[in-house]
């Protein structure tokens, strides 16, 4: 028979797909029992042609290896632009809500691919395989039904008994029959409409106003009910009806430029039709909900619905991550000040190792800061040795250079083998790697969810305050009314704990929560009844033992996690103020060290609780260690030192000088200027066209009379004739005092 050879191949796939659940039904629908679809009358005969005839002829079978496409093959999303006569932007169809590969919301190549008109619901599917199985698989399995082939040769008698013993029209059957050889059991479903999802009623001006209205908008609105969306759409229809063919002015073209044409009016499509109240609301509820929730709760509340990232903490080493944090506690307490006692929520500083969530160390303080991390930091390295990494978040107490240096990212060290060259943070410095959470997202650090516990406890507490204003329990407004009376002298004892007291109790919750066991990732173990918990403490000396203990002498700790100030170098020495009191320091091996560094900038370690002694560091540089020297007392034996250093200086320095001049020659500055005259490029006056100037006749005149005055020559004047004076007459006795002075001719 033609149909023995057309269809019996695929008959035990097909029936044994019958036999499974509703899950192999919908995967046998949308992959492997995908009959070949009848084709359009596009072009594409010749192929249906080679089909027919590669199976004998006659009505095409079920050819999977030639026809057969997957799911995600049927349909493929408009292109960037692209869009049909009846389809609406992305955002306004149900399939539109997504994000793209690159994070953008809208369609794209990123869209969930969707097969148009395949119908996914499962009760539409069952329905179709009871059709399948009553109308279709007896017409194609001969072999199943030879009875039912045998008496009716015909396939028209054939389809007309199956049609009449199911109670529908015969050209009914021949319909089902084709669409099941086109689109094999997706033939068989109910059609879904292609519009689905998107109101008839709304256009897509409508839908558009409708979203936008439902998002708050800055500076523009709030939050709105449905039913003030309602209102206020009707509003905006017949504001818009009214406008129709008028001309915009410049305002409202810039604020609807989206539906405004070239010539300034609104387009026909920016008119709002109406629709009733259900409509809208069926309109917001196709928004995402984490839509939603960003627009109108805002980003925190959109981070509990976003993905999450899980580590594998199975695979972490004990200390290869130390996390860190603050909390503040739920009750309050006695905190010392200068006049006595004040009432505060103290603060919870922590460590947990992110493998065995084991408390490893703790303070409470009044405010957190970056001198409580120091105090739970050294606590840790002194008593579990130095952990690979410590993870935090971005606070400045925890960003501060003392830390991490000026650097805000950090690098592996190498090992430790003492004091650094150059100070890049405490954690740097001991070769400890800093990782920073990611900005406000609690979720990050492992020690958030551990804060329950602590939370928990705070509860038991009678000083108990709950986390806000509105959980404060009422018995708390007594307590304070009796520590009220108490500063009056009313009462002799106060109901509230001091910060010391409240440590105390910490400690103890704190080492009872490491031998609880805890459930999480890499926490299990078996008993004989069956799975259990580890303790922190537990898994912790399980691990530990694997892990090698990386350690620095204390006193290099205690250093490292000294206090900075930066000083001034004056007179040899760092002159600090602490508490209202003078202190010098100098080295104490070569105290003349620091006058070459007089007038420079040096940074100061100092612990504040030993002021005695304190690392000095110049350019980042560890340059040694100074003590504080004692002030002199008059008397003493210390200013004849000092002025033996004195004195020394002086000698070392004018040395200094001299072995320079020694060493080094330089040119004075005439052999300086010879070695320039040596050198200098012999440098021709450049020929230069001569032009000559006209000058005023006084100063042509002027210049005449000089040269004349210049050619005078006295050699052609005539000798002067010199007349000697006649000879004085003979002496007459008398007195001359030219004549006897010896000062005649």
């Amino acid at each position: 028979m033609v149909m023995n050879r057309r269809y019996s191949f695929t008959l035990e796939r097909i029936a044994s797909a019958f036999c499974g659940d509703a899950f192999w039904l919908r995967f046998w629908n949308a992959h492997a029992f995908e009959a070949p679809r009848r084709l359009q009358r596009n072009g594409k005969s010749d192929e249906r042609q080679d089909t027919r005839r590669e199976h004998g002829g006659g009505k095409v079978g079920l050819v999977v290896h030639s026809t057969v496409t997957s799911a995600a093959g049927l349909a493929q999303p408009l292109q960037a632009g692209e869009q049909t006569a009846n389809s609406a932007p992305s955002l306004l169809r149900p399939e539109g809500w997504h994000l793209t590969a690159d994070g953008k919301l809208g369609a794209g190549s990123g869209a969930p691919v969707s097969v148009k008109g395949l119908n996914g619901n499962e009760a539409e599917q069952t329905k179709a395989g009871l059709q399948f199985r009553r109308l279709i698989d007896p017409i194609i399995n001969p072999d199943r039904y030879p009875d039912l082939h045998s008496r009716f040769q015909r396939k028209s008698d054939l389809l007309e008994h199956i049609a009449r013993e199911n109670g529908i029209h015969p050209r009914t059957l021949r319909r089902k029959l084709e669409r099941w050889e086109e689109k094999a059991i997706n033939g068989l479903t109910r059609k879904i409409r292609g519009d689905k999802g998107i109101p008839r009623a709304l256009n897509a001006a409508g839908r558009e106003l409708i979203i936008s209205s439902f998002l708050p908008k800055a500076r523009s609105h709030g939050e709105l009910s449905v039913r003030d969306i309602f209102r206020e759409y009707e509003e905006e229809r017949r504001w818009r009806a009214n406008q129709a063919g008028k001309l915009l002015c410049a305002t409202d073209r810039v604020r609807y430029a989206r539906y405004v044409g070239a010539d300034g009016r609104l387009l026909s499509s920016a008119q709002l039709p109406k629709a009733s109240y259900p409509t809208f609301c069926r309109q917001v509820a196709q928004i995402p909900e984490l839509i939603k929730t960003m627009a109108r709760q805002g980003e925190k509340a959109y981070r509990n619905g976003e993905l999450i990232s899980y580590r594998d903490l199975a695979h972490v080493q004990p200390l290869d991550y130390v996390v860190m944090d603050h909390r503040v506690l739920d009750i309050f307490c006695l905190i010392p000040e200068r006049r006595g006692w004040k009432l505060a929520r103290p603060w919870l500083t922590a460590a947990i190792d992110m493998r065995t969530r084991k408390w490893l160390a703790w303070c409470l303080v009044e405010t957190p800061s970056s001198d409580s991390i120091a105090a739970v930091l050294k606590q840790v390295f002194m008593s579990f040795g130095l952990p690979r990494s410590v993870y935090w978040d971005n606070g400045k107490d925890f960003r501060c250079q003392w830390l991490e240096g000026r650097k805000e990212q950090s690098v592996s060290a190498n090992a430790i083998g003492g004091l650094p060259e150059k100070w890049t943070g405490v954690l740097e410095s001991l070769g400890i790697r800093v990782h920073h959470a990611i900005v406000k997202n609690a979720r990050a650090k492992i020690i958030e969810p551990n804060f329950i516990n602590i939370a928990n406890f705070d509860r038991t507490l009678p000083e108990w305050c709950g986390h806000k204003p509105g959980a404060r329990p009422e018995r708390f407004d007594g307590l304070v009314r009796e520590h009220e009376a108490w500063l009056s002298g009313e009462r002799d004892s106060t109901p509230f704990r001091t910060i010391e007291e409240v440590a105390r109790l910490y400690t103890d919750a704190i080492e009872d929560l490491n031998e609880r066991p805890h459930q999480g990732e890499g926490m299990r173990k078996w008993l004989p009844q069956g799975m259990g918990w580890l303790c922190p403490n537990e898994a912790w000396e399980l691990l530990i033992p694997h892990v090698p203990r990386r350690s620095v002498p204390e006193a290099i700790v205690q250093l490292c996690f000294a206090k900075r100030r930066e000083l001034t170098i004056r007179n040899g020495e760092v002159h600090a103020m602490f508490g209202g009191r003078q202190y010098h320091y100098r080295f104490e091996g070569n105290r003349l060290r620091l006058l070459a560094l007089n007038g420079r900038k040096v940074e100061l370690a100092y612990d504040p609780l030993d002021l005695g002694a304190a690392a000095v560091y110049y350019s980042d540089e560890f340059i040694g260690l100074a003590r504080c020297i004692e002030l002199r007392r008059m008397g003493e034996d210390a200013f004849v030192e000092d002025e033996r250093d004195r004195r020394a200086a002086r000698r070392e320095v004018r040395r200094y000088i001299a072995a320079v001049h020694q060493v080094v020659p330089v040119p004075d500055a005439e052999m300086h200027l010879a070695r320039r005259r040596a050198v200098a490029p012999a440098r021709p006056d450049p020929e230069r066209p001569e032009a000559i100037v006209s000058l005023p006749k006084a100063i042509a005149d002027a210049h005449a009379a000089q040269e004349a005055e210049r050619a005078v020559s006295f050699e052609d004047a005539k000798p002067v004739e010199v007349i000697k004076r006649p000879e004085p007459s003979d002496d007459d006795g008398t007195f001359n005092f030219f004549q006897t002075g010896g000062l005649t001719e």
